[in-house]
């Protein structure tokens, strides 16, 4: 009797403390303090990052970066393709950006120069020095040259010296063709009011015409990017209209082979707009004012890529 109480009181600590283990294994265990703080730490400034860059994003991206994370689901919904997870998202967001027209600043710089020189002449014309002139005429100036025409202002006030403040300005606008307005100005401002008005009204002319040089040949560059736009728009609706009547014709596709191939000939084709985009842009031409430093010397030339 004595012993089958003993038995029965062992087997009965046995499965008490075997439920007490179970228990114990089911509860998660607490992660240290420091790694989950890490842990928290990390997704939140990832999300922080992602959130910002959302936020700062122009409306038309955000609105293709929705459009193209949606194309792509429902492609692979369509198709049960997952590469369309990615080259939807891939192509919707990447082909606007290397079909689209290139930005102007070159020529709404030569542009601004030459608003900006005539009312320099303007002015100097009324008898005022060329540094007078300027002073006279920043808040008229155009918008592209607003903030750095008044850091030259400014810096002339503080009594710099005129060379060292153009070529000040001139790094701030780093522009080919800013450098040579500024020589011009220069050499003018240097030599005192003798001649700087019809100098000025000359330089104003070349500038006119080199915006119009350039507006024509932005014209001709546009003409290939419009083509390949149309193509391009050509080929997005044949093959999403096939995809979703004519699904038969793209089954070798399909295979985990045949992914990979699509994924070859989107890289070819986007490689190939891609060279079109670089070769479609102005080339910068070379600098002729470069200074050695803030408020330092002209160093001699410099390339811009």
């Amino acid at each position: 009797m004595d012993m089958n109480a003993a038995l029965a009181g062992l087997l009965a600590a046995m499965v008490i403390g075997g439920l007490a283990m179970v228990v114990a294994g089911a509860v998660p265990a607490a992660r240290p303090p420091r790694a989950e703080k890490l842990s928290t730490g990390m997704s939140t400034q990832l999300w922080t990052a992602v959130e910002k860059r959302w936020r700062s994003a122009p409306r038309g991206r955000r609105i293709r970066w929705t459009a193209g994370l949606a194309a792509g689901l429902v492609g692979y919904l369509v198709t049960g393709w997952a590469i369309l997870l990615v080259l939807g998202p891939a192509l919707l967001i990447g082909l606007p950006m290397l079909l689209s027209d290139p930005p102007e600043r070159d020529l709404d710089m030569v542009r601004g120069l030459e608003r900006w020189v005539r009312l320099v002449a303007g002015s100097a014309s009324t008898g005022k020095s060329v540094v007078d002139a300027i002073r006279a005429t920043r808040r008229q100036a155009p918008e592209i040259l607003a903030e750095p025409l008044a850091g030259l202002v400014g810096r002339l006030d503080a009594r710099w010296e005129p060379r060292a403040a153009f070529q000040r300005l001139a790094d701030d606008l780093d522009s080919a063709d800013a450098d040579q307005v500024i020589a011009a100005i220069l050499i003018a401002s240097q030599r005192g009011g003798t001649g700087a008005s019809a100098t000025l009204t000359a330089l104003a002319g070349g500038l006119a015409d080199r915006a119009k040089a350039m507006r024509e040949i932005a014209t001709e560059r546009a003409k290939p990017r419009i083509v390949v736009r149309q193509v391009t728009g050509i080929i997005g609706v044949v093959l999403g209209v096939a995809l979703i009547f004519g699904r038969s014709y793209f089954t070798p596709y399909a295979s985990l082979l045949g992914q990979g191939l699509l994924c070859l000939y989107a890289a070819m084709y986007t490689g190939a707009l891609a060279v079109l985009a670089r070769r479609s842009r102005m080339r910068r031409r070379d600098r002729i004012l470069v200074g050695a430093g803030p408020g330092g010397p002209v160093s001699g030339t410099r390339g811009t890529p």
